[in-house]
């Protein structure tokens, strides 16, 4: 049995995404090329609606105050805001409004969040609508 070389030094992808997200974090706090919250949610939002299309799921864009703007995530039966997605310094972050089903989390690149998010909800969902039946 032989054992393949790595073409590739330990860790180069792991430093490839720091690098990439470094230029992201760097670029986000430069005033001209500074990262747009509200562009970006508005770019995850059909992103979201493709991958999580669900009877169960809505994904509303909107201001819950001045200062930030935000997409709630919805439970239909219930008409409960399972949590919140904001933009921030050119990251993606989901917080739960209920940390017993749901964990939070952030990450800079909006396919992977939105695969996260998707894993997350799967997970965790089935638990919440026995536990929270109406």
């Amino acid at each position: 049995m032989s054992v393949k070389k790595q073409t590739a030094a330990p860790g180069s992808d792991f430093d490839a995404e720091v690098d990439s997200a470094r230029k992201r974090l760097e670029a986000s706090l430069n005033q001209e090329d500074g990262f747009d919250d509200l562009a970006a949610l508005q770019a995850l939002a059909p992103i979201l609606a493709q991958k999580i299309s669900s009877r169960r799921l809505t994904f509303t864009l909107g201001d819950e105050d001045d200062e930030e703007t935000q997409i709630a995530v919805i439970h239909v039966q219930t008409d409960e805001e399972l949590g919140f997605i904001f933009a921030e310094d050119g990251e993606y972050v989901f917080e739960s409004n209920h940390p017993d089903y749901f964990d939070d989390f952030v990450d800079d690149d909006a396919e992977r969040f939105v695969e996260r998010l998707y894993e997350t909800l799967r997970a965790d969902l089935p638990k919440y609508e026995v536990e929270n039946k109406s």
